[in-house]
């Protein structure tokens, strides 16, 4: 696997990928991907030195990302994405530690993220690598589906 920078012909992707998944494995709407756009437009639009958005390749397919960016002093990881047939294999790891260990070059001394109670294997991960649950808004219902919306801090 190899980890690169974001590219203008990475959108249309990272959006896709994240509406197909997202349908396909907790029966999202197709809204979701509306969501998507709009947060990765405003992520792209938004200045902010620290921001990165890597996107991983294995034999020259796309199968993953996350983005990292400055929420008010604090390291914001968002479009966290893994295809499945890329998992177990210690990619998802290797994508946290690098924004991980970005954020730490980047004087950070705490991040956070957003996901939802619904993504067990997310949430696996993100527990792996030191993150708890900072804060929960229960019964939300977006996207055809109900869960709970979980904000998720760590110490860097």
């Amino acid at each position: 696997m190899i980890l690169r920078g974001f590219h203008p012909t990475d959108r249309r992707w990272l959006i896709e990928r994240h509406r197909a998944l997202y349908a396909q494995e907790f029966g999202f709407t197709s809204d979701f991907g509306i969501s998507i756009a709009d947060k990765l437009d405003a992520f792209l639009a938004r200045e902010d030195p620290s921001k990165r958005l890597w996107i991983a390749e294995d034999d020259g397919q796309r199968i993953g990302s996350i983005a990292l960016s400055d929420r008010n002093g604090t390291a914001f990881l968002n479009f966290v994405l893994l295809e499945p047939s890329a998992r177990g294999h210690g990619f998802g790891h290797h994508l946290m530690q690098t924004a991980l260990d970005h954020a730490r070059t980047k004087g950070f001394t705490q991040a956070t993220l957003e996901t939802y109670s619904c993504l067990i294997a997310a949430r696996a991960l993100y527990r792996a690598h030191g993150f708890t649950i900072s804060e929960t808004d229960p019964g939300w219902h977006r996207f055809g589906q109900s869960f709970d919306r979980e904000f998720w801090q760590a110490d860097l």
